[in-house]
């Protein structure tokens, strides 16, 4: 692969680049070199026109601008180069893209920008790559690797559906059989897979042995593993930690959606999920992990954009503390609105977090929702770091284990009320005292 960098992204805010961090790893991946930067058109156009200059002469030839707001970095960005500009708009406020998405299609005539769908930052990626491959042999290359992939996964992902739901199949002709079975399917490869297995617990000797990781070569067509409550166990889906497959997501979601409890990796811990709106599922995720009614359930968000409709107040000292460590390892206590969120806390505060993971920040995005999620362990037990862990501990309690690989296993999060100032330090974790004072200031009481 062309080891020079020719595809230049841009942004304007902390909160944009948060957005475009969660997908650079493609990119990694396909060891496709790029250059970005933070730049406004209106606050230092100077230097936007610089940067521009710069890296058109060290040989960026495909510009992406990801924006939300006004999106008027895109326009300027097309204003100042004759090479293509791609634009993404990004759901950052109330108005969740849509004004991102109208500016980055209305700009005038000599300034176009090719504009991909709200947050679509993957697609402008592939879009870039075909650009680039209509003059570079290694960009041409990637592309019929994709494909293959792509076809790859398509009939891997049928192979699955039709040994899950024989029931919605109907039987094969001989001839299409013969045709299938004589061309064994390529293993696809592990940066690229997901898959949705039935888990094996310590009472089950059925299943047999499970994949550790996304690509593993075991064979379909096991039956679903029975707990000893007669119930299905656990179901174990593996996706890639870094770029999990939409389908396994969406079917996370969809047990999420239908009540269902689901582990599901953090960057701290395993944690057990239930939609926090969902009062029936909430209690359940009481009892199931032994908690006293008491003790409240932190909230897991995917973004900022309507923290105002969770909280009564946001402090404006707390603000750049939330860009700062969010996502991460904090979780900050707000009060809430009288009567919201009633099954996770018993009194008028909520705690919530945006953990730094992509796994589950794609789940809480699908849904469109807070979970209510607590560490995967009994109360009094250490917490789960593997899925394995869950399984142990919970067996068929939950209805899926979304498995990504091993969590660090660092601390739990650090616990900070922002309900009255000084703010309060509830419980010191990975985020240490040191860290929020540097920033908070007079704003922190001392511990």
């Amino acid at each position: 692969m062309d080891k020079q960098a020719r595809i230049a992204i841009l942004f304007e805010t902390f909160q944009e680049f948060q957005i475009v961090r969660r997908h650079l790893g493609r990119l990694r991946e396909w060891e496709v070199p790029y250059a970005l930067t933070l730049a406004s058109a209106l606050k230092s156009p100077e230097r936007l026109a610089r940067w521009i200059g710069e890296h058109e002469r060290a040989g960026i030839e495909v510009f992406i601008v990801a924006a939300g707001g006004g999106a008027s970095l895109a326009g300027a960005v097309a204003a100042q180069t004759d090479r293509p500009v791609i634009g993404v708009p990004l759901d950052t406020t109330h108005l969740r893209g849509q004004d991102a998405l109208h500016a980055m299609t209305g700009f005038p005539l000599g300034v176009p920008v090719a504009t991909m769908g709200i947050n679509n930052v993957e697609n402008a990626f592939h879009c870039a790559v075909r650009l680039l491959a209509l003059r570079y042999p290694d960009y041409a290359s990637l592309l019929k690797q994709l494909r293959a992939e792509w076809s790859e996964k398509e009939v891997e992902s049928l192979a699955n559906l039709r040994d899950q739901y024989p029931e919605c199949f109907p039987p094969k002709a001989a001839e299409d059989t013969q045709v299938e079975t004589s061309r064994p399917v390529p293993a696809a490869p592990e940066t690229a897979t997901a898959k949705v297995v039935e888990a094996k617990t310590t009472k089950d000797v059925s299943a047999g042995p499970l994949p550790e990781r996304p690509g593993s070569t075991e064979k379909r067509g096991v039956a679903p593993a029975v707990g000893s409550s007669g119930r299905r166990t656990a179901s174990r889906i593996v996706v890639n930690p870094e770029h999990p497959e939409v389908v396994a997501i969406e079917e996370v979601a969809d047990i999420l959606l239908d009540g269902g409890i689901v582990a599901l990796p953090t960057d701290t811990v395993y944690g057990l999920a239930a939609v926090s709106t969902n009062g029936d599922a909430v209690r359940r995720l009481y009892e199931i992990k032994g908690r006293e009614r008491s003790k409240p359930i932190p909230l897991l968000i995917h973004s900022t954009r309507r923290l105002t409709q969770l909280v009564r107040h946001v402090p404006d000292s707390a603000r750049s503390l939330l860009e700062s460590h969010w996502p991460g390892a904090l979780t900050v206590v707000f009060r809430k609105y009288q009567g919201a969120f009633s099954e996770v806390t018993a009194d008028d505060t909520i705690g919530l977090r945006m953990p730094d993971h992509v796994v589950t920040l794609a789940v809480i995005s699908m849904l469109a929702r807070p979970l209510a999620v607590t560490s995967a362990n009994l109360s009094g037990q250490p917490p789960a770091l593997t899925a394995d862990d869950v399984l142990e501990a919970f067996g068929d309690s939950v209805e899926c284990v979304l498995d990504a690989g091993r969590t660090p296993g660092e601390r739990v999060s650090t616990v900070l009320s922002v309900i009255e100032s000084p703010f309060r330090i509830l419980r010191e974790g990975v985020i240490s005292f040191s860290d929020l004072k540097a920033i908070l200031g007079d704003d922190l009481a001392d511990m």
